[in-house]
Order: C-alpha cells, then structure tokens, then sequence
C-alpha cells in the first residue's frame, strides 16, 4: 500500500504558495480607519490629573474603527529618556475618521474633524519604556476633540470636576 498524503500535502502547500505569489488586484483594505498615525509637534502641552501644564512633543492617533480613535499626546517625563502620555479614547456617532489607514499605517488628511470624548487615561513610562505604575483612567462626564486647520484640541471633564486638556500644533 502506498502513503499518499506526503504527496498530498507537498501538492497542497505548493498550490497555496503559488497563489501568495500572485498579487490581489482589486482588494479593498478591509480596515481603512484602523491604525496608527505619528507626528512630532511645532507646539504642544497638556493638562494632567495633578492640573500640571506639560509640555508634549509628539502627537500619535490611534484608529481602533471607523468611529473610535485614541488620540495621545506624548511629553518628557520627570527623569532622562522617560515619557508622560495623556490619551483621550473618542467616538463619533457618523463613523467619521480622520485617518485614512492602509495595513495598520496612517495618515491623517482631514482638514477638519470633531468626535466625543468617551474616556481619558494617563500613564508614565521609564527610560527602557516600562509603565512606572498602573496607568490611571477616567470614564469622561463630557468632553470632546476637534482638528481645525493643523491644531488639535481635545479637553474632557471628570465627574469629580477635574478637567483635562491639551492642544497640538502639526
């Protein structure tokens, strides 16, 4: 009796290869609003949750869908080479996005945009960027962020009455 399946499955893994080697032509990017967009800042600062103004130097937004993107200002933490980061988590009702996303890269061509501001979240990172502490995160009782021109504002009202902002020139 002969053993077909090591000829099988040398058939098999042959044919699937051959068709990697052919481009798709035609296919849609199934997920054009999720990615990740990186941009370093003219100008920027943030509002944290001691009330402290902190100075930012990058800006990155985070598409998770077609309505909900992160949006994290990024700053010099308190030590060499360590970081601060605020992100504001937001929603849009339209499913707009301001990015326009192809596998997982980003590029942020809205002129204009404006979505709600679902939560915020602050976290500290060491120079070998290990959290320095659990992150801390606030559902927002309001709040809301908007692209005019190139400036990006975001700010958001804790239930305790705190608020955060921050602003961004790109």
């Amino acid at each position: 009796m002969i053993d077909h399946s090591f000829t099988l499955r040398l058939s098999t893994l042959l044919l699937l290869s051959s068709l990697l080697s052919f481009p798709m032509k035609g296919a849609a990017d199934p997920n054009p609003k999720i990615g990740r967009y990186q941009t370093d800042t003219k100008e920027c600062s943030y509002t944290d949750s001691t009330q402290d103004s902190i100075s930012c130097i990058t800006l990155q937004l985070k598409g998770r869908s077609p309505s909900v993107v992160a949006v994290r200002f990024i700053g010099h933490g308190r030590t060499k080479n360590s970081r601060r980061q605020l992100t504001f988590v937001t929603f849009t009702t339209q499913g707009k996005s301001p990015l326009t996303c192809s596998t997982g890269t980003c590029r942020l061509d809205a002129e204009s945009w404006q979505s709600t501001v679902s939560s915020v979240a602050e976290a500290s990172f060491n120079s070998n960027g290990i959290a320095t502490g659990l992150p801390k995160a606030w559902a927002a009782k309001s709040g809301e962020c908007s692209l005019k021109g190139r400036v990006l504002r975001c700010s958001a009202l804790h239930i305790n009455g705190e608020i955060y902002k921050a602003e961004a020139y790109i």
